[in-house]
């Protein structure tokens, strides 16, 4: 299954094994209902293949599919060809593509549906090689460009269109793969240089020796590059003449468990050859042949598809965590392995996976790959992962999945867990949080409620960055864990082998496949991503926590009969204000408290209950979405505060309020004084008992007036219109320390 669906070209093909296409998903307001790389149709050609010297006309056409405020054409010149006329209209700079030069020229502007526009240009040809004219077309988002391309191979005398079959034979097949053996040896590695432009060593690589004279060409053996790109291969050294055998190299990249090829043919494999070393001495192993591929040579190309699928398959079968076995799915007598058909010179509509034979597939474990993608960092491993659920057999039935974007809600909960897994191989491939493209990127890892562009709740679950998030949170843990939710992880290996259990049908089916200890986590997981639409958690005595307001979050506490208890909650200094509702777990009417000072606390007080321990749950909103608060629960301490005997407690930094009980009798009145120890800033309530309420909000309580840190705080309540159990409630608005609460 691709990435991006194509609408007409996948039908057949997902049909037969239950997938079918749909319209692309509504957008969100105010963003395009175009999928990033598919926004735009691009057309490129030259009237000409130019030779060295020789001169062409470039047109390019770009006709965006809606409206877009922020369109940018971007045209790539490579060295091989410089402009004798450059289109007008456009900025251009130089730019480093690799290690490959290009003439960058760009355009933004305000596009209009339907609408093209068009470049024209002359360049001439002033170098040989492959010359490849890369244009893409993107909006503002990160994502994917739509995409063209004129590849023409230029030559000194004459130049042809595409990537010449000359030179690039097919590879040499052997019947039995067995390395070589034998007195002489020569050794090497195979190096490639990588989209960021630093030179990296092709791992698992195929290298071929042969013996080249004027008596043909003889195979002496084979080996395989180790995780450097190194290899050392051995074979009898002496010709028949007595000299020493004339070794030329030959590499290409494929191994056991994936290899890439130019087109769908059986062993249309990419091979290339390095020059001859004559006369390797017999019996020593001291001959180095190194094999680097040629700047712009499609060989670069193919070698960074090689690396990222071995990056994946490495990175895949270390979280299977059996050492014992290196095949994409445990078990296998024969591993499979995957084909990964690219071309520098085909542009496709989007890079897919062939889960059956159909256009342009073979058949099953194979994916066809858009020229650009030896740029893209993600995009194999994604696909890859689409491969590794197809394989291993966990592919859900998806109904209608259609064209789609990370941030975007899919049809339906299945096809966002098949994306969203596939993103996640990729990403976790990498030990990242983004999800990587040429020339942008999406963070895939700190998107939370209310993030911009990112739905929540009900819609999240058909969200494939959602998806991702979610399992990254669970895969990893120490520094890269969030604030709130994302408290801890059960690492790739337990992800995978919860993935591997049964098809899961969705996100929240899968989370049922880990083990039950792990599911506290995961419903962190879920609710740090937004997912869950409801979380509880549980309140202990005289333990503050900080959580944001706005989310679905409801904190819970019981009461023990015969206590006064008190939950409140404050943001920071700087904050917006956030108010406080607290409702009976059995039911009833919350009470509501909301003091429009955003740095005094808002709290409720519970009243005494004779006979049952009961439940209640709180709820925190604000006018700033995500505003963090603290929020308290406290149960009054044993024992009343008795007229002449003090009691001295500490509040430290953290703690939010702290209520003991007097008791008082109607009509006689009390005076209660607090006092800070440490300089802090105090304010002090009295509550008096109300039968016909189960909870009373701080704007039923009398207030001291504020005098202000290291003040003392005074309160009489010189004529109490009931007898009963009254809650003294200290509330710390700064400072920490010992505080000294009398009644006088």
């Amino acid at each position: 299954m691709s990435r991006r669906l194509m609408a007409t070209t996948l039908a057949g093909v997902l049909a037969a094994v239950g997938l079918t296409t749909a319209p692309a998903h509504a957008a969100a307001p105010g963003q395009p209902s175009c999928v990033p790389g598919d926004c735009f149709t691009v057309n490129v050609s030259l009237d000409r293949a130019p030779a060295v010297g020789q001169s062409a006309r470039l047109t390019v056409e770009v006709t965006p599919k809606q409206d877009l405020p922020d369109a940018t054409t971007i045209i790539e010149l490579p060295d091989t060809l410089k402009w004798a006329t450059p289109p007008a209209g456009l900025d251009r700079a130089a730019a480093t593509i690799g290690r490959s030069p290009v003439d960058r020229a760009t355009r933004t502007w305000r596009a209009r549906a339907g609408r093209t526009v068009r470049y024209e240009g002359v360049v001439t040809a002033v170098g040989p090689g492959p010359s490849s004219i890369r244009v893409q077309a993107r909006d503002g988002r990160p994502g994917p460009s739509s995409g063209g391309l004129a590849y023409v191979t230029v030559g000194a005398q004459s130049s042809v269109f595409g990537m010449p079959r000359e030179g690039r034979g097919r590879r040499t097949e052997r019947t039995a793969r067995a390395a070589a053996a034998g007195d002489t040896c020569v050794q090497g590695r195979v190096t490639y240089f990588k989209a960021d432009g630093t030179v990296g060593g092709v791992p698992m690589a195929e290298v071929d020796a042969f013996d080249t004279d004027t008596n043909g060409r003889l195979n002496l053996g084979w080996a395989e590059t180790d995780a450097s790109g190194a290899y050392k291969l051995c074979f009898p050294g002496t010709e028949e003449d007595g000299t020493g055998q004339d070794v030329n190299i030959e590499v290409s990249p494929v191994s056991n468990y994936w290899s890439v090829g130019m087109s769908e043919k059986a062993g249309d494999i990419y091979t290339d050859a390095g020059p001859t070393t004559p006369d390797v001495p017999p019996g020593t192993s001291a001959t180095v042949i190194d094999y680097r591929s040629a700047a712009g040579d499609p060989m670069e190309g193919a070698f960074r598809l090689h690396s990222a699928a071995y990056d994946t398959w490495k990175a895949y079968t270390g979280w299977l965590n059996d050492p014992a076995d290196d095949c994409w799915k445990p078990g296998e007598a024969n591993c499979q392995s995957v084909t990964l058909i690219w071309r520098p010179d085909k542009v496709l509509p989007t890079s897919y996976y062939c889960p059956s034979a159909g256009p342009d597939c073979l058949g099953r474990f194979q994916i066809n790959l858009d020229a650009s993608i030896p740029l893209e960092k993600m995009t194999l491993p994604h696909e890859l992962g689409h491969f590794i659920m197809d394989y291993t057999g966990v592919t859900p039935s998806t109904g209608l999945c259609g064209q789609h974007y990370m941030k975007a809600p899919m049809i339906n909960p299945a096809c966002a867990w098949i994306e969203g897994w596939a993103d996640w191989v990729a990403v976790q491939t990498y030990d990242d949080t983004h999800y990587r493209w040429s020339t942008s990127a999406i963070d895939l890892e700190s998107p939370r409620w209310f993030s911009d562009g990112w739905p929540s709740g009900a819609d999240a679950v058909r969200t494939e960055g959602r998806v991702a998030g979610v399992l990254l949170d669970l895969a990893d843990s120490g520094t890269r864990d969030e604030k709130y939710w994302d408290l801890g992880g059960v690492g790739p290996e337990t992800v995978v082998a919860a993935f591997r259990k049964a098809v899961a049908q969705d996100l929240d089916h899968f989370m049922t496949l880990l083990d039950p200890q792990h599911h506290d986590l995961a419903e962190g997981a879920l609710f740090q991503n937004a997912v869950s639409t409801q979380h509880v958690e549980d309140l202990a005595d005289r333990h503050p926590i900080r959580r944001p307001a706005n989310v679905p979050l409801q904190t819970a506490f019981a009461t023990t009969p015969g206590k006064w208890h008190v939950v409140a909650a404050v943001t920071g200094p700087d904050g917006a204000d956030v108010d406080l509702a607290t409702t009976p777990n059995a039911g009833g009417d919350a009470v509501r408290s909301a003091d429009w000072t955003a740095t005094s606390a808002d709290f409720v007080a519970v009243q005494p209950s004779s006979a049952t321990r009961n439940w209640f749950v709180n709820s925190v909103s604000s006018d700033a979405d995500y505003e963090e608060y603290a929020m308290e629960v406290t149960e009054a301490a044993a024992g009343n505060l008795e007229a002449g005997t003090p009691q001295e407690f500490p509040m430290a930094a953290g703690r939010l309020a702290e209520v003991r009980t007097t008791w008082i009798e109607k009509g006689v009145p009390a005076t209660l004084t607090v006092v800070p120890r440490n300089g802090q800033d105090l304010d002090l309530f009295v509550m008096a008992p109300d039968s016909a309420a189960w909870g009373l909000p701080r704007s039923a309580a009398r207030r001291s007036a504020s005098g202000g840190p290291n003040k003392m705080e005074r309160l009489t309540i010189s004529d109490p219109k009931v007898t009963g159990l009254y809650a003294v409630i200290v509330v710390r608005k700064a400072g920490d320390g010992n505080v000294l609460l009398t009644r006088v």
